[in-house]
Order: structure tokens, then sequence, then C-alpha cells
């Protein structure tokens, strides 16, 4: 049986080299190929924005032909009038909500306390 050849994967390398690095390295390592690929993206975005700019013809905005004629969708048709709404059902009178009794009073249900007579009434 021949034994299928495998190609080395690039990445094994690069791998084998980064855990050789301190940890020092190995953090600036990660931030630098972050910016890097931040970088590349802003400048890939940048270049598809202007691309996108440049195709794009601002004064049809402002003359007859219309924005639909750009490729926006058309303006939807005009929407039919609302239909009458049937009249409402004649209310019925509500009854009188019931009354709420009278709140009792802080002494209703205690009996009074008796305090002791003050030395004036005690002369009379």
């Amino acid at each position: 049986m021949a034994t299928a050849k495998t190609t080395p994967d690039p990445f094994d390398d690069v791998r084998d080299a980064f855990a050789d690095l301190g940890t020092s390295e190995k953090a600036a390592f990660v931030l630098e190929a972050t910016f890097e690929t931040l970088s590349q993206a802003l400048a890939e975005t940048g270049r598809r924005a202007a691309s996108a700019l440049d195709d794009l013809d601002i004064d049809s905005w402002f003359d007859s032909r219309g924005a639909w004629d750009m490729g926006a969708p058309p303006p939807p048709p005009a929407a039919d009038p609302p239909a009458s709404k049937p009249e409402p059902k004649a209310a019925t009178p509500k009854r009188p909500a019931p009354k709420k009794k009278a709140a009792p009073k802080k002494t209703a249900g205690k009996t009074p306390r008796h305090r002791p007579p003050s030395d004036d009434e005690d002369a009379a």
C-alpha cells in the first residue's frame, strides 16, 4: 500500500515559532497582526466605497428621470381610500358605581383612654 503524501501545513512553522516566543513578544505580535489586519480591511472598504461613489451619478437624482431609473424600487401605487367605518353601536347606559364607604376614623372602635386628672382638675 502506498502512503499518501501530505503537504506540510504552512502554518505549522508559524505556530512553532510563535510558541517559542515569550509572553510580551506574543502580545506584541498579536497586536501588530490585529492592527495590520484592520488597516487592510479599512483600505479595502475605502476602495470599494470610492468605486461605488464613482459609479453613482448624483446629478441624475435631481433631474426628471427620478430615482427609480437608477435601480431604486419604483414608488408604491396610490393607496385606496380607507373603507368607511361602520357606525358605532348605541352606547348602553352604565350603572353608577357603588358609593364607597367613608374611611373609618382613627378612633373608631377604640375606647377612649382615661387620663389621670391634672392638678387643676383635682381642686375642682
